[in-house]
Formats: C-alpha cells, sequence, structure tokens
C-alpha cells in the first residue's frame, strides 16, 4: 500500500474551510501534530485516519490517491484576488481541486463538448478586441446580445458550477485543468454579475495560458475581454446613442441597454468609456449617479434580468445514472469521498434552451471510449 499523503489532509481540510487548530479540536490532536502530519514527517496511526476520514467525510483511501495532475498557481484565476486574502484563496482552490476530481470522473463515463477556447494574444487592446470577436465567430453569435453565456462557456467545453462557501471577496475562480472549470460564488451575484464573471474567466483561458495571474494588468486584459465579447465594439458604438441625451447621461437609455445586453450599467459606462463613446467626464457622471441611487452594488433592474443555470454536471450525472447505471453514491466512491460531500457541489436546477445560444447537452451523451 502506498504512503499516507499529507497534501491530501490538507486539501480536504482546507475544502471544509477548517484551521488545524478547528480540526484538532474535532479529533483529539494538537494543530502541531495535524502540521506534521500534512508535511510528511508525522505518521497517523489507524485510529486517527479513520476519524479523520469520519470528520471529512471522505473514505480512508482518499488519503492515499496520488493525483498526477494538481492544480498549479498559474491554472487558478481569481476574480477579485486583488483584495482576496491568501487564506481566502486556498479555500477556493481547495473546492476547486475537488471540483477537478468530480469532473475528471465525469469525463470517463461521458462524452463532454470538446474544449475550444483559442490562445490569443493580450499584448494590445485591438488584440484582445479581436481575441474576443473570433470567439464569438467560432460559435457562429453574430454581433448581437448573447442569450446565455453560461451556455456558450460550457458549449465552449468549460463546467459552470455554482459553489458555496467561496468568501464573498471572490465573483468567480476559474482552474485552466484538462477540463477548465469556472466557479461562481452562489451568494446571490446578480445576472449581469455573473455573467461578467464568466466572460472574465474566459478572457483568462485565452489570454493567460501558463501565466500567473491576479495582478493589476491580467485582471484588465481579461475585463477587457470580457466587455469585447459581451458588447462588441461596432454593434455597441451604434446603440449606445440612446444612453446619451445631448451631453448628458440618459438613464432611461441606460436601463434598456442593460435589459438589452445582461450587462450592468456600471459595465455599459465602463464600456462606453472604453471605447471612446462617453467622455472621462460623463462616465464619472455616472458612476457618481449609480451611487447616489444606492446601485454601486446592486442596480434597480437586476430582478428583471433571470441568473442563468448550468449544466454539463446535472446533464452528465443524470446521463451516468439513467443510461449508464451509475448512480451518485457509486461517483461519491470513484472520487474517495462520502455521498454527502458530493451533494456540497451538486444539486443544481437546469434551465430550459432559450435565445441564440443551442445547448451542446441536448445532443445524445455517451460513454467514452475505453470507459
Amino acid at each position: 500500500m502506498s504512503d499516507f499523503i499529507g497534501t491530501n489532509l490538507r486539501l480536504i481540510r482546507l475544502f471544509h474551510d477548517l484551521s488545524l487548530t478547528d480540526l484538532g479540536e474535532r479529533v483529539g490532536v494538537s494543530k502541531q501534530f495535524l502540521s506534521r502530519i500534512e508535511t510528511g514527517s508525522e505518521v497517523a496511526s489507524a485510529q486517527l485516519e479513520t476519524l479523520l476520514a469520519e470528520t471529512l467525510d471522505v473514505l480512508p483511501e482518499f488519503f492515499y490517491r496520488i493525483d498526477s495532475n494538481p492544480i498549479v498557481d498559474e491554472q487558478c484565476h481569481f476574480r477579485r484576488q486583488l483584495t482576496t486574502k491568501v487564506a481566502l484563496r486556498q479555500v477556493a482552490r481547495a473546492r476547486g481541486e475537488m471540483l477537478k476530481r468530480l469532473v475528471s470522473v465525469l469525463d470517463e463515463h461521458v462524452e463532454l463538448p470538446q474544449y475550444q477556447v483559442g490562445e490569443a494574444d493580450p499584448e494590445s487592446s485591438e488584440s484582445i478586441e479581436c481575441a474576443a470577436e473570433r470567439f464569438r465567430s467560432m460559435f457562429g453569435l453574430g454581433l448581437g446580445p448573447l442569450s446565455s453565456v453560461t451556455r456558450i462557456a460550457e458549449n465552449a467545453g468549460a463546467v459552470v458550477v455554482r459553489v458555496h462557501g467561496l468568501a464573498q471577496e471572490i465573483d468567480a475562480v476559474s482552474f485552466a485543468t484538462k477540463r477548465p472549470l469556472i466557479a461562481l460564488n452562489s451568494d446571490g451575484r446578480s445576472a449581469c454579475r455573473e455573467r461578467f464573471g464568466i466572460a472574465h474567466e474566459l478572457g483568462h483561458f485565452s489570454l493567460h495560458i501558463g501565466v500567473l495571474t491576479g495582478d493589476r494588468l491580467t485582471e484588465t486584459q481579461a475585463n477587457r475581454f470580457a466587455s469585447a465579447l459581451l458588447l462588441p465594439r461596432t454593434t455597441f458604438a451604434t446603440e449606445s446613442r440612446i444612453a446619451m441625451r445631448g451631453s448628458r447621461l440618459n438613464w432611461q437609455g441606460l436601463s434598456e441597454l442593460k435589459l438589452r445586453w445582461g450587462v450592468s450599467k456600471a459595465a455599459l459606462l465602463f464600456r462606453g468609456r472604453q471605447l471612446g463613446l462617453f467622455s472621462e467626464d460623463q462616465a464619472r457622471a455616472g458612476y457618481v449617479g449609480l451611487n447616489r441611487h444606492g446601485e454601486a452594488l446592486k442596480e434597480s433592474e437586476d430582478h428583471l434580468i433571470p441568473n442563468e443555470e448550468p449544466e454539463v454536471l446535472a446533464e452528465g450525472l443524470k446521463v451516468m445514472r439513467e443510461h449508464f447505471g451509475v448512480p451518485q453514491s457509486a461517483v461519491a466512491r470513484e472520487m474517495r469521498v462520502q455521498p454527502q460531500l458530493l451533494q456540497t457541489l451538486l444539486d443544481q436546477p437546469q434551465a430550459e434552451p432559450t435565445g441564440n445560444v443551442v445547448s451542446m447537452l441536448n445532443l445524445p451523451l455517451r460513454r467514452a471510449s475505453g470507459a
């Protein structure tokens, strides 16, 4: 039998957002002893292993499983990383690692959409604009509003999922793994905020392969990609005219643009300023107006735009259960975890296909070759 892998203990401890002290109190050992187990300088007894597994909702075999492709820093992209503490990022990263393991099981049983996010040059604003335009062209999305950014990302081969327990400071986090993941904070973000977050993470996938992100430059580049993907410059330049009345902003026009494009008024102002459609003073007046009306974080029309629902995990697991006879409990066993832990990653409602984005997931899924 292989040796106990201390990093697996650290992973699942962070997944549960437990400090060494917290876990030590639950299993009756000191934080120093647990730390030595995690670093491999101390050996856990069989009794302690069993207690750790029970406490952390995993099977004892979880601690012995070697991950040949662990997530590295360059694969992990945080939206809002500039203001997020390291400890909070560690928890989000641990949840992403467990999602990666779940999706790996899914990939072994069903054929998911092929990954199709092309690499692009982030060195100039023009190259980023062109990258977003190529992305739209690849999927035949035209130059109008996108009915579902979530479905676009999933059709491009990523897995989108809402994750409970992410820090308030984190809108989204993505992992550029073999099957890329986009984890959204489930804590009541508006549809506009989620849509921009997904587009932002697609920007990282396209622009920052093998690049450590989280600094101001890479975040600005991903934001530019998201803005260009959601609001194509040619179409938006024409339609943005309704947002002006003479030299002043037309708030009714901004509201109409928001409802049509599924993008926040703050993002519309940002894109308009970015393209030179609004002056610096006009954009600043818009931001001041949003603050004055209490719309800095939650805008008045948010409730009129429904949140999009991810499909890949729910549909893939349904196919495994109904067509291949693989129940959710068996998926948990393949992950070496208890079913209750798997529940924290699942249980998402499914949305009916609408608009100009066709769901690849309505096509028959079949057992992958060699499974």
